[in-house]
């Protein structure tokens, strides 16, 4: 592993460190409000077992086990990161980033460095594995991947290894792991025992080693048990049947035999379209990895290539069965996926060289012939400004595939332009052949095509996504309460809902507006006296529909030349914020005339 420690640091470098880039910068989304909003109560409550549930103040969160509220909760708590959307989301950045960490010492077991290192990078450059309910978001999917990729590989770990104490290290992570996965979304955490069990009874070492540590595994079972048991006692003697009834019966059950929401309803075939469009056209090179995999695991009994492969298979093709179907429960299973991409890539890194170096090869020995060409190796100053050209050749090339197109001007004003790979490495090719460096120059052709074909262009547009600023419902929320507090205005928001449900970010950003008026009627005479009387100006969350119908019933008539109120839009809720709050929206207000859709 120690070779490994520079493509280690890079892939810190590269991947790890830029999941922290503007994390508070984006408002917080549905489920994330939800999680946040336990959080929250949890700090303000001190109430550590039963956290709430949004949008409910008293409601208890039975749906999942609440290890991650208070992993976050603590951390805030002790000061450690602050109370935003940075310290809400840290977290699972970390996760996320120790995920890539794990998935890339999987690939250096696996095929070595670069094997992990591409398998990183395809994960990084998976748009929704980062921005949506991903890596960058307070909700369950960072911490479920590192438990999934850390629980893989402890257990490949210890099935590689003889060493007694390493082996209870190992198998001890895995358990953790385990824990972590379960105490975080449950029931999802099951595909993690399911693929070891699985792998490790077909493969004759590894059932060899079971059974030599059979007492280890004993008491790593007592280990998850001590752990996991103690908050569902709790919960089960706290909330009985209603316990099993959310946690087990709506949010498992359901989820695969029908479905908690319409939308969540999709064919059998969806997480395969949807693997292949958001892989796009690395797609191709998951597939050419996963029948590479499938062949030389089969040549090499290869126990750890059976696991990878039923690590990417056998969870997706199960989930599939469900009725109810979201991308992010196949974030777990996406590791083996680029893993076997990294693994085509560095068996074609390694092996394309050889025939490669043979055909220049026979190349230079038909030049040896030529008795000028064959004079040019003895000539020591003539080799090093070949071996100079061989070496900006080599650059222009990798320049080439990572770029696509080089550009710089030289003195005099003239400017040097290389577009492609073809030409420098053509250049490259005829130079070392007539220095008789093939094989250093076939080495150097090898990793030019496989970075060709890597989406390099993607990673460069992930990193200028990482900063993007979109904060209307948290500038507005903070806005409206300073306004507030500053004196001279009406205090408080009216609501204006057919029911108490509502968005979640929705609730989560505006409960600390207090105190909250609400309305449910024909609402006329209520909106103009707040929408357009300076003396009780109000914020108002009405639903699309009944601001129609505010507008269409004449509302409209009773408001003064040019006080349109400014306005925040979610789904079909809007925030109308009149007079000095139109300060707090990030849109323009609205022409008086025109529909608020």
């Amino acid at each position: 592993m120690r070779a490994s420690r520079p493509w280690l640091a890079a892939v810190l470098i590269l991947f790890c460190l830029p999941l922290f880039i503007g994390l508070e910068r984006i408002d917080l989304e549905t489920d994330e409000a939800i999680y946040s909003f336990a959080v929250d109560r949890i700090l303000e409550t001190g109430d550590w077992l039963e956290p709430r549930s949004s949008p409910s103040e008293t409601n208890v969160f039975l749906e999942k086990p609440p290890l991650k509220f208070w992993i976050v909760a603590a951390s805030i708590k002790l000061g450690l990161l602050p109370h935003n959307e940075f310290g809400l989301r840290f977290w699972d950045a970390l996760a996320g980033s120790a995920a890539f960490v794990y998935v890339f010492l999987i690939g250096s077991l696996l095929a070595g460095p670069i094997c992990g290192g591409v398998a990183v990078l395809l994960l990084f450059v998976h748009g929704p594995l980062v921005f949506q309910h991903g890596l960058r978001t307070n909700n369950m999917e960072a911490a479920l991947l590192l438990a999934y990729s850390g629980g893989m590989y402890h257990l490949l770990r210890w099935g590689r290894i003889e060493d007694a104490r390493s082996r209870r290290v190992h198998a001890a992570a895995t358990g953790l792991f385990f824990v972590v996965a379960f105490m975080t979304k449950f029931v999802a955490a099951f595909f993690l025992p399911l693929v070891a069990g699985i792998c490790i009874v077909s493969a004759p070492a590894y059932r060899a080693q079971l059974v030599r540590d059979r007492r280890l595994w004993g008491a790593v079972a007592l280990l998850v048990a001590a752990l996991i048991l103690p908050w569902f006692i709790y919960a089960h003697v706290r909330f009985g049947r209603l316990l099993w009834d959310v946690m087990l019966g709506a949010h498992v059950l359901v989820r695969f035999t029908g479905t908690l929401m319409a939308d969540h309803r999709q064919p059998w075939s969806f997480y395969f379209i949807s693997m292949s469009q958001s892989f796009g056209a690395a797609g191709w090179l998951v597939v050419a990895g996963l029948v590479t995999l499938v062949v030389q695991s089969i040549r090499r009994r290869s126990a750890e290539g059976a696991m990878i492969l039923v690590w990417a298979v056998l969870p997706i093709l199960l989930i599939s069965f469900g009725t109810s179907k979201l991308y992010h429960y196949a974030y777990p299973f996406l590791p083996p996926l680029t893993l076997a991409a990294g693994y085509v890539t560095s068996l074609f890194v390694m092996l394309a060289p050889v025939p490669l170096t043979n055909a220049l090869q026979w190349v230079e020995d038909r030049l040896a012939l030529v008795p000028l060409l064959r004079t040019i190796p003895a000539q020591p100053r003539i080799v090093r400004l070949i071996q100079v050209i061989i070496a900006l050749s080599a650059v222009l090339a990798v320049a080439g595939a990572v770029t696509e197109r080089v550009r710089f001007e030289l003195p005099g004003g003239s400017v040097f332009r290389s577009s492609g790979i073809v030409r420098p490495i053509v250049v490259m090719m005829a130079a070392g052949i007539l220095v008789r460096m093939s094989a250093q120059v076939s080495r150097v052709f090898a990793v030019v095509i496989a970075l060709s074909v890597l989406p390099i262009g993607a990673y460069y547009a992930t990193l200028k996504q990482l900063p993007e600023y979109k904060q209307p419902l948290h500038r507005a929320g903070v806005c409206v309460q300073e306004l507030q507090a500053r004196g001279g205005l009406t205090p408080g928001l009216h609501v204006n809902l057919p029911s108490d449900d509502m968005w979640h970010p929705l609730y989560y950003y505006l409960r600390r507006i207090q105190p909250w008026t609400r309305y449910r009627g024909e609402p006329t005479d209520v909106l103009n006296r707040y929408l357009y009387d300076p003396d009780e100006w109000r914020p108002v969350l009405i639903g699309e529909e009944n601001y129609r119908q505010f507008i269409h019933r004449g509302g409209s008539g009773v408001r003064p030349a040019g006080a349109t109120p400014a306005m925040i839009t979610a789904f079909d809720v809007i925030v109308l914020l009149p007079g000095p709050y139109a300060a707090c929206s990030p849109e323009a207000p609205l022409h008086v005339t025109r529909s608020p859709r």
